[in-house]
């Protein structure tokens, strides 16, 4: 699980952990905190949170795919840690879902909120509306760290740019890439302001966002 960036059960554990100490210095993540893992696979997070804080307030993992997120469910849901199918609509791993966007999360509920590779694969339409559901999860001092592949001097949106990365992109949403003024657009006409941008550090080149409400 996880692909050829987790090689290896310790890499898988490695990399979960060393993202939440980066939600700690970055996004103020403490055992109080509500910490929501958009695309939360087969909880990478949440093994790392275990490992790094033992428990959060509540851990709540969200997926669209049934046999990764299942075997979440059954092997590490416990007290602080829930995790839940949502089955809307994303062109590369849920073709036939709802068209009906949610996030499954209460307004104001979400201290930190957690999106890695996941606007990596989103068209360009339901990119804003879902910056406006994190908005309106995220509590008032919440903050979201998200990564997406983000240039400049490129077009708006792109599906599978050509020569770009590291990888030859198959299939559909495999790489999206925004222009830079571009996702930020869609980031302040969300209601939301970039806390903190780091270029092309994360996994195949991707950018990272750490967003709060404005």
């Amino acid at each position: 699980m996880g692909g050829e960036h987790f090689k290896d059960d310790a890499a898988f554990i490695d990399t979960a952990v060393n993202d939440v100490a980066r939600l700690q210095d970055y996004c103020g993540l403490t055992t109080s905190s509500s910490l929501y893992d958009w695309g939360c696979g087969a909880g990478r997070l949440a093994i790392g949170v275990r490992e790094r804080l033992g428990t959060v307030a509540d851990y709540h993992g969200v997926d669209v795919q049934p046999d990764v997120l299942g075997w979440a469910q059954a092997h590490l849901t416990a007290p602080g840690y829930r995790f839940t199918l949502v089955d809307v609509s994303n062109e590369r791993y849920n073709p036939d879902g709802s068209p009906e966007r949610t996030l499954a999360a209460d307004p104001g509920s979400v201290d930190v909120f957690y999106a890695y590779s996941v606007f990596s694969h989103m068209n360009d339409q339901d990119t804003p509306a879902y910056m406006k559901l994190i908005a309106q999860a995220l509590s008032p001092t919440g903050k979201a760290l998200v990564t997406c592949f983000v240039e400049e001097g490129v077009p708006a949106w792109e599906e599978n740019p050509a020569q770009y990365g590291p990888l030859e992109w198959k299939g559909r949403l495999h790489c999206t890439r925004f222009a830079r003024r571009h996702f930020e657009d869609h980031v302040d006409a969300a209601g939301l302001a970039v806390d903190r941008f780091e270029y092309g550090r994360e996994t195949d080149g991707q950018s990272l966002y750490v967003l709060r409400k404005r």
